[in-house]
């Protein structure tokens, strides 16, 4: 754009004044949030204690660093020991061989201890047809009140 700045400043001005002036006006003539006349006490106390003036904080509030807090030093100890533990299992666990056998045995208890499922029902069974017809029964539309 090849236009100089100072065009749209001064455009601008009028109305960018206007409306700082609209805005304190409007900020010097806001009164105070007061409760309803049907306000329950608590919002009334409320109301009252956000008015109040309240000292500010100060550095003297501000709690002492507790004594049973652990170093810096500590929580390091303490994840290089946790780290430490985890190379170890590591290298136990690849140790180990792999001594998955016999699983046709295995699965041939299982199967033997397993309930069986309950059997499928027809599709021309006679409860399996009620049943349908309760449920069409019931997504029927409801009558129409006139």
């Amino acid at each position: 754009m090849n236009v100089r700045p100072g065009i749209f400043l001064r455009a601008m001005r009028p109305s960018l004044i206007g409306g700082l002036v609209a805005l304190g006006v409007g900020a010097a003539r806001a009164a105070p949030p007061t409760a309803p006349a049907n306000a329950s006490p608590v919002t009334t106390a409320a109301m009252a204690g956000a008015e109040h003036r309240a000292a500010w904080p100060t550095f003297r509030g501000i709690p002492p660093t507790p004594k049973d807090v652990r170093s810096l030093a500590a929580w390091k100890a303490s994840i290089l020991d946790i780290e430490a533990t985890g190379r170890q299992l590591t290298k136990m666990a690849a140790a180990e061989p792999w001594t998955l056998s016999n699983t046709d045995a295995w699965a041939a208890r299982q199967r033997a201890e397993a309930t069986p499922p309950p059997p499928v029902t027809a599709a021309d069974d006679p409860a399996t047809d009620a049943a349908v017809a309760a449920l069409r029964e019931r997504a029927k539309e409801p009558p129409r009140s006139h």
